[in-house]
């Protein structure tokens, strides 16, 4: 999912949604995974992060989106940490954005834009979270998701209330967002276009590795590229899995299996089903003649076709009493089954009108015997014992655990096994132990141990739903931190003429473009380098194909499509191994191809992006009346502290 938002933030402006998602991102991630382990944020200070027309949000409002959001985000990415996510613009993004649907919110109530208290009630009423088992709205259920995602009504009707304010105000903005055919049609051409050119690959491999760095070198190296010696926050766990298996489930009774077999004598018991014709009609009268008419020995169906019944209307098939009997009453229906077959019943009356019914079809089922259905039945029983035993199972942990028990004494008092992990990133990986290897238990266990704390009591965890879980316990937590150089400095050392290389590969392949600009050859322009490199390779594609292809089109031949004809420009290539030089030498391009459909479709991508353009402007203009007051000393402070876990 995040690759989702990560796309919409990021468009020219996805503000019909991404506001509205924002505003809602503490309402939304809480009630989208109510049974994520753990419902605690970080507790804030209430201090000022942003205001705008005299709302304000504080450090504890922010601290609860980003929480949510980073773990949602590491559903995707589970190495992401807070640092992460702040250093790529998180924090930022979310208050702005919040404070954008304030700004959004208050320049609705100054036009006398509001939303009813009972719009909202139907909003929450929809919220599948907050609905019981008949699928409709549960008070009991909506106060205990508040309460465990320490959330308060309050906040849920304001989340409410600013996303349907931002659908309301641009809504319309964005609606019937066009583009004429004359604009349309010179870009839907660009899809037709095809390019061809050059890409040389000029290897880090393929310079000279020169003599190992100084302590100087190596340390200034080191403290530059210091986020990339920084392990992420790491954990180790300790856990013990108890499974049905390892519980002592005896086989059901003779006796449970009859009583079984006797409770479900609707599966198991003779049955019987009935198909009727049928007629209701409302005068007693017409329903006499009718009777009469068929009873004399004329047709059913042709009798109720005179008086404009279909043939199929008249059929009710594999009626049983039960279902006969919700659609006329108790007496109709026992009359109808006590029938013998053929039979045409004399009228009788109904709150719909006056029935005359004609036994059709009777079909009998007989009764399965005990002894072909008893194998079914015994397993039946075996998976309902051991599912009641190993709940009870849980809940007698559970219950210890929540009357002081430690993680040693309910291990010892249940005969269970403890595994002990070392420090581990939440992909389950350990950087200061390689040769680790995460086993498939550990996914749940690890989502679930990033959000405790090493001092909490241990937690159960499902690993695999009613059949496998786990008593976790957080044994450590070590927070983001550089890695001292004397314990890697092989690794650095490694890195630092592989660095070296690649620096030495873009000065070549930065000469060799500059030439091929100036109007040298590209293959005369790689002679002349002091390495020898590969020769050039041809590369030819249409930008219909690459669109179609997305994220497998190698970078050289996607970057054709940015490029002037007859220029040269640099890419690197995968996995940082250096570079490569492109160089396009000619575009082509035949307007006799482009076909009113393909018009139609640009006009359709054009419209997308024309509403988000008019979105943008109206958000800028709102932004203009009320705009957004930020407290960098306290957003500065909210950043260290999600950070770190501390306040500067």
């Amino acid at each position: 999912m995040i690759t989702f938002f990560r796309r919409l933030f990021s468009s020219k402006l996805g503000l019909l949604f991404a506001m509205a998602f924002v505003g809602l991102i503490g309402l939304a991630f809480a009630l989208a995974d109510v049974s994520a382990p753990g419902g605690g944020f970080l507790g804030g200070g209430g201090t000022t992060v942003a205001s705008v027309d005299g709302t304000e949000v504080d450090d504890e409002r922010i601290s609860q989106l980003m929480t949510r959001a980073l773990q949602n985000a590491r559903e995707e990415q589970p190495g992401l940490d807070m640092a992460a996510l702040i250093e790529g613009g998180g924090l930022d993004q979310a208050i702005e954005q919040y404070m954008q649907g304030e700004a959004l919110a208050a320049f609705a109530r100054d036009h006398g834009l509001l939303i009813s208290k009972r719009l909202i009630d139907a909003a929450i009423a929809e919220i599948p979270a907050f609905q019981g088992l008949t699928g409709n709205f549960d008070e009991a259920s909506f106060r205990q998701v508040l309460a465990q995602q320490g959330l308060t009504e309050e906040e849920v009707r304001a989340d409410l209330t600013r996303q349907t304010l931002v659908g309301l105000l641009l809504g319309p903005v964005t609606a019937g967002a066009q583009v004429p055919a004359a604009i349309a049609r010179p870009y839907a051409g660009l899809l037709l276009e095809e390019r061809s050119g050059q890409v040389a690959a000029i290897p880090s491999s393929a310079m000279p590795q020169g003599n190992p760095p100084t302590a100087e070198q190596l340390d200034t190296f080191y403290q530059e590229n210091l986020r990339r010696y920084t392990l992420p926050e790491r954990r180790s766990v300790r856990y013990a899995i108890f499974t049905l298996d390892q519980l002592n489930v005896p086989a059901p009774t003779e006796e449970q299996v009859r009583e079984y077999y006797e409770a479900n004598s609707e599966t198991y018991g003779g049955s019987q089903t009935r198909t009727f014709q049928q007629i209701i009609l409302a005068d007693e009268a017409d329903a006499q003649a009718f009777y009469a008419a068929v009873n004399g020995g004329a047709d059913f169906g042709e009798q109720a076709a005179q008086r404009g019944f279909s043939i199929p209307s008249t059929q009710i098939s594999g009626a049983t009493p039960e279902s006969f009997e919700r659609t006329t009453s108790e007496r109709i229906a026992a009359a109808a089954f006590a029938a013998d077959e053929g039979a045409l019943l004399e009228p009788m009356r109904s709150g719909l009108g006056w029935h005359v019914i004609r036994v059709a079809d009777i079909v009998n089922r007989n009764a399965t015997p005990l002894g072909s259905v008893r194998p079914e039945i015994v397993q039946t029983l075996r998976e309902q014992a051991g599912n009641e035993a190993l709940a009870q199972f849980y809940l007698d942990i559970e219950n210890a655990i929540d009357n002081g028990a430690s993680f040693e004494e309910v291990v010892d008092d249940k005969g269970l096994t403890i595994v002990s992990t070392p420090l581990l990133a939440p992909n389950g990986l350990a950087p200061q132990q390689p040769s680790f290897r995460p086993s498939s238990d550990l996914r749940p266990i690890l989502e679930l141990a990033f959000t405790l704390d090493d001092d909490e009591d241990p937690v159960l965890v499902p690993v695999v739903e009613n059949q496998r879980y786990a008593m976790v316990d957080v044994t450590e937590i070590a927070r983001t931190a550089p890695q001292p150089l004397d314990s890697i400095r092989r690794f650095v050392t490694r890195d630092y003429m592989l660095d070296r290389a690649a620096r030495r590969a873009r000065a070549i392949a930065t000469e060799i473009a500059a030439k091929v600009n100036d109007g040298m050859a590209l293959s005369e322009a790689i002679a002349q380098a002091d390495v020898a490199l590969p020769a050039p390779q041809p590369a030819r594609a249409t930008r219909r194909a690459i669109s179609q292809a997305g994220a497998n089109v190698p970078e050289p031949v996607r970057l054709m499509f940015r490029m002037a004809a007859n220029t040269a420009k640099l890419v690197r290539l995968p996995r940082d191994q250096g570079w490569y030089v492109v160089v396009l030498d000619a575009i082509e391009s035949d307007p006799d191809e482009i076909t009113p459909d393909i018009v139609q479709a640009t006009r359709r991508e054009f419209a997308n992006v024309t509403a988000n353009e008019y979105a943008e402007q109206f958000v800028n203009a709102v932004l203009a009346d009320y705009p957004i007051e930020r407290n960098e000393e306290a957003i500065e402070a909210l950043a260290e502290r999600l950070t770190t876990g501390r306040r500067n």
